[in-house]
């Protein structure tokens, strides 16, 4: 059997509120305008014909809310979101060692953080093509690979980006 392409779906969380009664940054809720605009990132991504085997998201409230928003979206089944606490504050080895680790039935998986770690593993899988990747900003890459576990420098091409209404 041959190995299927992958796509990477890089998904930032949607804007998020910074309230005085937050006790960490983890708990951050999306404003009003960080839902609307995670919906509007999810039917682009349907527009593109993109549809995820597998959700993996950060275990921050903000990235898991924008998570949910493309489940909604999608039908795909809100408890079948994986979290992974290494999405959370992390850089491209920690995004790296995600990816890898990924099960290679998985063709199409969306992955749900952070920056500047996103940005930074945009960047370092296609070489420099992102300054910012903002709040509800999608980056969809094929990886010219057949193995998650081969994901490194390089190895991918943007099939598009999508920042809404605001500059990368």
């Amino acid at each position: 059997v041959d190995p299927l392409p992958k796509k990477l779906i890089l998904v930032r969380h949607g804007k998020s509120l910074y309230d005085d009664y937050i006790r960490t940054d983890s708990e951050r809720h999306l404003a009003g305008r960080g839902y609307k605009d995670a919906e509007d990132a999810a039917l682009h991504c349907k527009k593109q014909d993109v549809h995820p085997g597998l959700l993996v998201s950060s275990p921050a409230i903000r990235a898991f809310s924008t998570a949910m928003v493309f489940a909604n979206e999608y039908g795909y089944p809100a408890d079948q979101i994986l979290l992974k606490s290494a999405i959370y504050e992390a850089g491209v080895p920690q995004l790296l060692y995600v990816i890898r680790e990924l099960a290679d039935v998985e063709e199409t998986v969306f992955l749900f953080g952070h920056n500047p770690g996103l940005t930074d593993l945009v960047n370092y899988l296609c070489g420099p093509v992102l300054y910012h990747l903002p709040t509800s900003g999608v980056a969809a890459l094929d990886l010219q690979l057949d193995h998650w576990n081969d994901a490194g420098e390089k190895c991918a091409k943007p099939s598009f980006l999508y920042s809404g209404h605001k500059p990368f």
